[in-house]
């Protein structure tokens, strides 16, 4: 794990500096997926702010990235404030994916929807797997929810409202993207 640690026009007294590395060291046990850290210390200079040291804390995972900023007097109790509410963040991620996975798991054991079955290689045939579905009629947004579940990248399923054969798929910037034919 990678852990950067800077000031925004401020030095970041060595003490400190160690102060933060050895609290976010405690952060790690909580994911094992953590890749990097940075830690952005800066200080308001205006005298009428009470909680002038500001802590700001990114944590990049294999899959999300988790922000946390706090502010205090002191700058050691800032980043004790925002170890805090990382680890709080950090514990309901993995929590979701572990219920996620839990919950696929579930729905993969309880009903099979689809009937598997692999045919004999021959030299003439193309596809290395055959699989038959049962396609219910449901909504695309059902039917995104079915595909995380799953885990898969792609869905086909019946859609409800116009009795035809569709396919929703996550896209690379995040979002889903839906292929209605047209006949």
């Amino acid at each position: 794990m990678q852990v950067t640690v800077k000031g925004r026009n401020i030095d970041v007294p060595e003490k400190l500096r160690a102060h933060a590395e050895q609290k976010l060291a405690k952060v790690q046990r909580f994911d094992d997926r953590i890749l990097a850290m940075e830690v952005e210390f800066s200080e308001e200079r205006n005298p009428r702010v009470p909680e002038a040291h500001k802590v700001e804390v990114t944590v990049t995972t294999k899959s999300r990235l988790v922000r946390a900023q706090a502010s205090a007097a002191d700058p050691a109790a800032a980043v004790d404030q925002v170890i805090d509410r990382l680890q709080r963040q950090i514990k309901k991620l993995k929590d979701r994916r572990v219920d996620r996975t839990q919950h696929a798991e579930g729905v993969k054991a309880m009903a099979p929807a689809a009937e598997q079955f692999e045919r004999d290689q021959t030299d003439e045939q193309i596809f290395a797997r055959y699989k038959r579905i049962e396609m219910k009629p449901m909504t695309p947004e059902e039917a995104v929810e079915r595909m995380e579940l799953l885990g898969h990248d792609f869905f086909l399923f019946s859609n409800a409202e116009t009795q035809r054969a569709n396919v929703v798929y996550r896209r690379r910037n995040g979002g889903y993207g839906l292929i209605e034919p047209e006949v």
